[in-house]
């Protein structure tokens, strides 16, 4: 155990120069600050487990309820085996499948056709007050998270200069808003990834259970090099976009489609602005360039934490490619008014 130890949590490959676990410890002790500590990782599972209960009661005693008092039904649609048949076919028509948080063009079809999205064809046993509750607690999560991260970050210097991301690395004191800011997300993602083999199983399953490996490893991987200050902007970009995605798929599921219509659009734009734009000119520019400048030796660990962000660039490009002809059929098609 100790010899495994020591393998995953080698000194060379995730801190620079002679700087050993050691002079984490005795900098905390001495100058009275606390660093960041692979092991209070042990604390996200835990909180795991309380945000979960967390959701399971806010779906129950609040967003149920809030759906209900919109109009929406907790039963099953009663399409015919050939309705849903007809339903598929329409879809598959009208759009391709791709993979994008349960994706805005799949719900849409809520609205659009009989009232089954893809989900519902395949996965009958979800009910649209069910789907309405699950993204009603995303939103109220993605939201909340955005205005703590804007808060906690607007008094802090790497905000506002990316370069105190690097300067006196790794010495960097971990204050307890970005401590439980990270805390928090990563508890939640693992929340995610526990309650995917509790929930109905959707059709795109493995591809969200990767898609919550990869930013679970992305952000314990940050935070045991140390590397919290430029992940703080990484998630506050990333929950500034989601909760307009959980709003537009709320909006179908109430059959207000103008509001859906609208929502989506602006989550387009942010997309947009964040992850294309203010994404790679501050975040992967401080990493690439600025990193390398200010850092007199760069573990390995650095090398890879910069793979790990160019390889999600691509993926906001690659994501943003589908949400514009998602944005562009409903246009052509007429369905945005």
């Amino acid at each position: 155990m100790d010899a495994l130890s020591t393998f995953i949590l080698n000194e060379r490959f995730w801190l620079p120069g002679n700087t050993t676990w050691k002079d984490f410890a005795r900098l905390e002790k001495d100058e009275n600050i606390k660093l960041t500590n692979p092991n209070d990782l042990i604390y996200v599972y835990p909180l795991a487990g309380i945000i979960y209960v967390i959701r399971v009661l806010f779906e129950r005693y609040v967003a149920k309820p809030i759906g209900r008092l919109l109009g929406i039904q907790d039963r099953v649609g009663r399409n015919t085996t050939k309705d849903m048949k007809t339903t598929a076919t329409t879809v598959s028509n009208r759009f391709k499948p791709i993979n994008i948080n349960q994706t805005y063009q799949q719900e849409q079809v809520v609205s659009n056709d009989s009232g089954s999205s893809v989900s519902t064809v395949r996965y009958s046993r979800i009910t649209r007050l069910a789907k309405f509750s699950e993204s009603c607690w995303r939103f109220t999560f993605y939201l909340s998270a955005f205005i703590y991260g804007v808060v906690i970050l607007l008094n802090k210097s790497w905000t506002w200069d990316t370069r105190h991301c690097w300067l006196n690395y790794p010495n960097q004191p971990l204050t307890a808003d970005i401590f439980w800011y990270y805390m928090i997300e990563l508890a939640f993602y693992w929340s995610l990834l526990f309650s995917q083999f509790i929930d109905v199983k959707r059709k795109d399953f493995w591809q969200m259970f990767l898609h919550h490996i990869a930013t679970i490893m992305l952000l314990s991987f940050s935070y045991i090099a140390n590397y919290v200050r430029v992940g703080s902007l990484v998630l506050v970009i990333h929950d500034c976009a989601d909760y307009w995605l959980e709003g537009a798929k709320m909006a179908i599921y109430t059959r207000s489609r103008q509001i859906s219509d609208a929502m989506f659009m602006i989550f387009v734009i942010v997309w947009f602005i964040t992850r294309i734009c203010y994404y790679p000119y501050k975040i992967l520019y401080t990493t690439l360039f600025e990193g390398v400048s200010i850092l007199e030796s760069c573990p390995a660990a650095y090398y890879v934490f910069n793979g790990l962000l160019s390889l999600l660039y691509v993926l906001h490009n690659f994501w943003f490619y589908h949400i514009c002809r998602i944005a562009i059929t409903a246009l052509n098609s007429g369905q945005v008014r």
